[in-house]
């Protein structure tokens, strides 16, 4: 689940450098690094869920089952957050008004996926299958069409010299960095 997690977190990061080159050699304002900072925000609570559910005992069914319902509803929650911050303090330049729409766009089918598979999920049994079960729950509730752009967008703000900055500044950035 880790890795799944962490390809649909990061996927918008890709979407915020794709359209930076031409802003690059201005320095970060306070909206953009808000802007980052608000990202990042919004995967963590996810990634954190998602560390505890790895640290589950795979003999104790419902010990996963609670685990992976909360590492449902807090993407859901997070990610609905996330989104509503973001659409607040709008694109922090031009040049990323695609990107700041093509992330809001992420945030939102990421939300409706979780939201769409709580309650399914919530209806398994809390057996041995109870993972897989999940798991194909998740997949088939899915709204998102390309996660993987994620994990791409942190890895691009990362090579970024201004981005790298402000995700260098920021906690829940710095958080993320330090659980890959």
């Amino acid at each position: 689940m880790r890795s799944r997690l962490a390809t649909a977190v990061l996927a918008a990061a890709a979407l915020l450098t794709s359209a930076c080159a031409s802003d690059e050699d201005q320095p970060l304002t306070d909206a953009q690094g808000r802007w980052v900072d608000t990202f990042c925000a919004g995967v963590v609570p996810g990634l954190k869920a998602g560390q505890e559910l790895q640290r589950q005992d795979p003999a104790n069914p419902a010990a996963i089952k609670t685990a992976y319902l909360k590492l449902v509803t807090d993407n859901a929650t997070a990610f609905v957050t996330s989104g509503h911050k973001l659409k607040e303090i709008g694109p922090p330049s031009d040049e990323l008004k695609d990107v700041h729409e093509r992330t809001l766009k992420y945030l939102d089918e990421s939300a409706k996926s979780y939201q769409a598979a709580e309650k399914p999920i919530t209806a398994l049994a809390a057996d041995a299958r109870f993972w897989d079960n999940a798991e194909k729950v998740l997949t088939e509730t899915s709204q998102v069409s390309a996660p993987e752009q994620l994990r791409a967008t942190f890895d691009a703000l990362e090579k970024s010299p201004k981005y790298a900055a402000a995700v260098t500044k920021s906690a829940s950035c710095s958080t993320l960095k330090a659980t890959q």
